[in-house]
């Protein structure tokens, strides 16, 4: 019985800590509505430090009664401290997460901010309607956007506090809306920009991670070769020159 002991707490641990479990899913399901309104209040309520220290003291629990006696007590505290850091290392970062989501959804965006020019709505109503039609976080921020152009601020104010992702979307509205320039060929020259540089990036994580697969594939040969190419060609000259 002990020694299921463990293992029956870390899975209740996991069950909790796990998004996708049966018992988080039943209660997502019974409450999304009032969950989906807490997260957008409290972006970083999925980095619950409650839940951290439950999975993490769970394990020390249980490295503590495999070690036992005052060595277990020590293995726990010190696998539980060490747990804990390390889930929190893991957990993901809710801004860098939204930078990535504005990135990717940006080029459909301008694609569509284009297109809703071109059928002749304002800037503020195309906005509206590009920001109810795109996900995440660029629709609140487009929201957001729109609501100042309506109440009158100028575009240079409408887009101050607008993140570094969205800086070139912002100067082609601003310079259409303070000179008259024309924003449709340069909403789709960014569009066409940004989906250039996101192609080299994904060419670049290819590259590195075929380099970073091979890495372990020359790890394991470079002791074979020590053994059998240089290892005896030292030998060899050390005979000579000793012998």
């Amino acid at each position: 019985m002990s020694a299921a002991l463990p293992v029956l707490l870390l899975a209740a641990a996991v069950a909790v800590w796990v998004p996708g479990s049966v018992v988080v899913g039943r209660r997502v399901r019974t409450l999304v509505a009032a969950r989906s309104a807490a997260v957008a209040r409290h972006p970083r309520a999925s980095a619950d430090p409650r839940r951290r220290w439950l999975l993490a003291g769970t394990a020390g629990l249980a490295a503590g009664l495999l070690v036992g006696g005052a060595g277990g007590a020590i293995a726990a505290v010190a696998v539980a401290v060490a747990g804990e850091r390390v889930i929190r290392a893991a957990a993901p970062d809710e801004d860098a997460a939204e930078r990535a989501a504005l990135v990717r959804e940006l080029p459909a965006a301008c694609e569509l901010m284009a297109a809703c020019l071109t059928a002749g709505l304002p800037v503020a109503g195309a906005l509206s309607a590009v920001a109810g039609a795109v996900p995440g976080p660029l629709g609140r921020r487009l929201h957001g956007v729109a609501g100042l152009s309506r109440m009158g601020a100028e575009p240079r104010r409408a887009w101050a506090d607008q993140p570094a992702e969205l800086a070139a979307l912002a100067r082609v509205l601003i310079r259409a809306g303070e000179s008259g320039a024309a924003a449709v060929p340069a909403l789709r020259a960014l569009a066409e920009e940004m989906r250039t540089a996101a192609r080299t990036q994904a060419q670049a994580a290819v590259q590195r991670a075929g380099v970073w697969v091979l890495a372990p594939l020359g790890l394991c040969f470079l002791p074979a070769f020590v053994c059998l190419g240089v290892v005896p060609l030292v030998l060899g000259i050390a005979g000579d020159v000793f012998g």
